[in-house]
């Protein structure tokens, strides 16, 4: 057992999912109403009104940040990031337990127009991701396994990626982003955000799936 991850919490979760996964037939309910909650996220994230396109988004649990990410289409990545087939967050931090998700379609923005024109959408949203991880720090981007079971740093000043020349070409677009994404980010459950943004919290939607 690693130092940092208690025994008894460690074993409560390893009784528990021996006990969804039983049976098959409790193993079935088990994926069948994972999906139906992982849906209902993906259709809050994604719909009414219909959201698509470029976006940058985030991922709370309850103690802060966990995830930033970006996405030149929206309306696919967000469904599939509580459903984990290609996305790997929900693999290790499930949906159920998130907090609440931002997400910010930067296409909207005045700022945004002359950015695309010089650079390309592909190269602003990793753009603005670099420069969202960067300031952020968010846990799950701050490190990547290595071949030997281990983890390094990601050190993003360093960085010579696309997003990262990108980044520094974008200053007036990221400013208006992190704007929005402050102000989303801190909003409570039923209070508005700005046009461009929105915000979900998992949580309330564990009753209805």
């Amino acid at each position: 057992m690693d130092p940092g991850v208690p025994d008894v919490a460690f074993d409560r979760w390893w009784h528990a999912m021996r006990d969804v996964a039983a049976t098959r037939e409790a193993s079935l309910a088990w994926r069948q109403h994972r999906y139906k909650f992982a849906h209902r996220l993906g259709r809050a994230l994604t719909a009414e009104p219909p959201l698509t396109g470029p976006a940058v988004y985030g991922v709370w649990l309850q103690w802060g940040l966990l995830y930033v990410g970006q996405t030149l289409e929206a309306e696919r990545r967000l469904r599939d990031l509580a459903i984990g087939e290609s996305h790997h967050l929900a693999n290790t931090y499930p949906p159920e337990i998130w907090h609440h998700v931002v997400v910010v379609s930067w296409s909207r923005l005045p700022e945004a127009a002359g950015a695309v024109e010089a650079s390309g959408s592909k190269a602003v949203g990793e753009g603005l991701e670099h420069r969202l991880q960067e300031a952020l720090e968010p846990l799950a981007n701050a490190s990547r396994r290595t071949w030997d079971g281990r983890w390094r740093a990601v050190d993003w000043k360093s960085s010579r990626s696309l997003g990262a020349r990108t980044g520094r070409q974008i200053d007036d677009l990221f400013a208006a982003v992190l704007d929005v994404w402050n102000e989303a980010a801190s909003a409570r459950n039923g209070e508005p955000v700005p046009s461009a943004s929105r915000v979900v919290f998992p949580s309330q939607l564990l009753g209805e799936a």
